[in-house]
């Protein structure tokens, strides 16, 4: 499957992730991306994006594990997952590109932004792309 996963560049940014090359993807509390978290496997790809200023996509990267109970949580409801390998997009995609396009029109994230975690399909992953070329 495929993700897009808001990261809050003031607090843990994509250039953190290069850094680290592999993270646990924590953080994330809301009840519809938790829902999504679990759904999320070994394997599955997502693009980056940062939340403001930038507003825009920035990387990929891979989901290194299946989700598993949040190491933090002491109320043991929230779940993490690992995350690796992280590409930068040779150019950003701004949220307004992504907005201008046609062909992601249907994508949930540009219709609720503020989601951290977000299922997307294999043809807005891949338009994503060719857009940051």
């Amino acid at each position: 499957m495929f993700w897009l996963l808001l990261a809050d560049p003031k607090s843990y940014s994509f250039d953190d992730l290069e850094k680290q090359k592999r993270a646990v993807w924590d953080g994330i509390a809301g009840s519809l991306a938790q829902k999504h978290m679990r759904d999320m496997s070994l394997d599955d790809v997502a693009l980056i994006y940062h939340t403001a200023p930038d507003k825009a996509v920035v990387g990929t990267a891979r989901v290194a594990s299946d989700p598993y109970p949040d190491p933090k949580d002491r109320e043991k409801k929230l779940v993490v997952v690992d995350v690796d390998s992280p590409k930068r997009l040779k150019k950003n995609v701004p949220l307004a590109a992504l907005k201008a396009n046609r062909k992601l029109s249907g994508m949930t994230f540009l219709k609720i932004q503020r989601i951290a975690v977000t299922p997307i399909t294999k043809e807005h992953f891949n338009e994503i792309l060719r857009m940051a070329k």
